[in-house]
């Protein structure tokens, strides 16, 4: 709903007290024990004071002119102060039936860029919500021995410009294990925006490719939308490049090891299923933020520092996690990661009928991107300490 005006606000006063002294709103999960975070959107105590006065007293309208509405760049994030300074827009409006199950998919477009580009912040921004499940930017090179074409997007779906075919017009289709880059941004629900202190920066590499990979869902009425990618450019020089990690090196399942990215299904009624995720750091890195994603089965994950002397830190702990805002948590001083490090991330799912968002509590749950699924992604924003662009690239910007 909005609040831009006291007739907005007005029919919502007793919920707005209601939250804001459960702690429900605005939303945050991560546990205050355990590191600090730059983007926390906290109400100071005397601003709740204020509001619950406010709606004890019959929530009045106050005398005076209202104050100025906040600038807003068309749904673009406040915290960037200004509009993107370029905004890509995604590779077509897909037409989202009203019923049915749509598979992931992906289409490629060229890096819109002569020269290497570095963004200190960037955004996914669809122009509708309800009908994004998630969506992701990676960057690469076309898959082997294919060139871009016009296709269908999976056997029997829609034909888009974009898709890798081969010389012979079959069009590619990934298969397990096969990726279309390294990860530039991901959008989720309460997500999509990233952004990185002064002199660190994400690069959009030229004549590589943007990947932009998708999966809808329906709502019961055909609907439409189209993603979005803003960029805000670095403004100075760039010292050090962005990475996104997952602490998905090894994966334990309740104590027992499976290989990379693979885990057994989660039987029905399992209310704490266990999955821990290892990540070796061979060489010193800094850490900028962290962002668990998990399904509906997902109940929390915490994120451990352990060094080479043995010490354990925790780095993040999400103790109720909730699918519906799945946020990037970002660091208020970047942290010093020792080489010969190693990050773990444990995580629990309740596939019982206790947990009020299982959809199906008497299924076993597959791993695999639908919602149905589950997920174990434990995402890392770092940069290795020895790659100084300062000194490898000798990169200067000038805007």
């Amino acid at each position: 709903m909005s609040l831009l005006t006291f007739a907005d606000a007005r029919p919502w006063a007793r919920a707005i007290k209601r939250e804001l002294l459960a702690r429900e709103m605005p939303p945050w999960f991560a546990d205050g024990a355990f590191g600090e975070f730059n983007n926390m959107p906290k109400v100071p105590q005397a601003d709740i004071d204020t509001i619950v006065a406010w709606v004890d007293g019959g929530a009045p309208e106050g005398d005076g002119a209202p104050p100025a509405l906040p600038a807003l760049h068309d749904g673009w994030s406040p915290l960037m102060k200004r509009p993107p300074d370029q905004v890509i827009e995604g590779p077509f409006e897909m037409d989202v039936p009203a019923r049915g199950e749509l598979p992931n998919f992906a289409v490629w477009v060229k890096v819109p860029f002569r020269n290497d580009t570095f963004v200190e912040a960037m955004q996914m921004l669809p122009t509708n919500k309800r009908v994004v499940h998630h969506a992701g930017i990676l960057q690469g090179n076309l898959p082997p021995e294919t060139k871009l074409g016009k296709g269908p997007a999976w056997d029997g779906g829609p034909v888009f410009d974009g898709v890798p075919v081969f010389n012979d017009g079959r069009p590619y289709r990934a298969r397990p294990g096969d990726d279309c880059g390294y990860p530039l941004l991901f959008y989720v629900p309460g997500g999509g925006f990233q952004r990185f202190p002064e002199g660190i920066a994400k690069r959009l590499t030229a004549n590589q490719y943007l990947c932009w990979d998708f999966h809808f869902v329906t709502t019961g009425t055909p609907e439409k939308t189209r993603m979005r990618l803003g960029l805000w450019f670095a403004k100075k020089t760039v010292t050090h490049e962005a990475l996104t990690m997952t602490v998905n090196e090894k994966r334990m399942v309740n104590g027992r090891e499976y290989p990379r990215f693979q885990a057994p299904p989660i039987p029905p009624g399992a209310d704490s299923w266990t999955v821990t995720g290892t990540l070796s750091v061979p060489d010193a890195l800094t850490l900028y933020s962290l962002w668990p994603h998990m399904h509906y089965r997902g109940t929390d994950m915490t994120f451990i520092l352990r060094t080479p002397n043995g010490r354990e830190e925790t780095l993040l702990s999400v103790p109720k996690y909730d699918f519906n805002w799945q946020m990037i948590y970002e660091l208020v001083r970047p942290l010093k990661i020792p080489a010969r490090s190693t990050i773990i991330a444990i995580a629990h799912y309740d596939n019982s009928a206790k947990n009020r968002r299982n959809p199906a509590p008497n299924q076993e749950v597959l791993w695999g991107n639908q919602s149905s699924n589950e997920m174990f992604m434990p995402y890392l924003e770092v940069s290795v300490d020895k790659n100084d662009l300062r000194f490898d690239d000798l990169i200067r910007f000038v805007r």
